[in-house]
């Protein structure tokens, strides 16, 4: 398959491949993937969504201990939870 793209797109995915080193196929790939998961509804996806009723995280986080935050994983300044 040949896509043309505009130079400056072409030039900047060519410095994130060869960044992650990826091939240019390969992160065509990965972006077109992306985009399409986006714009595109995953009918498996979205049965499991109508079946989730919350009670998995729940009974996770019944597991979490309940510490401090270590260094570096505090909660911004000013934070307050939405309810």
């Amino acid at each position: 398959m040949t896509v043309n793209l505009p130079d400056n797109l072409h030039e900047k995915a060519h410095e994130v491949a060869a960044s992650k080193n990826l091939s240019m196929d390969a992160l065509v790939a990965i972006a077109l993937t992306q985009s399409l998961s986006r714009l595109v509804r995953d009918p498996h996806l979205e049965e499991r969504a109508a079946h989730a009723s919350g009670k998995g995280i729940e009974e996770f986080l019944t597991q979490v201990p309940a510490t401090e935050a270590q260094k570096g994983d505090e909660l911004p300044e000013g934070y307050q939870q939405e309810h």
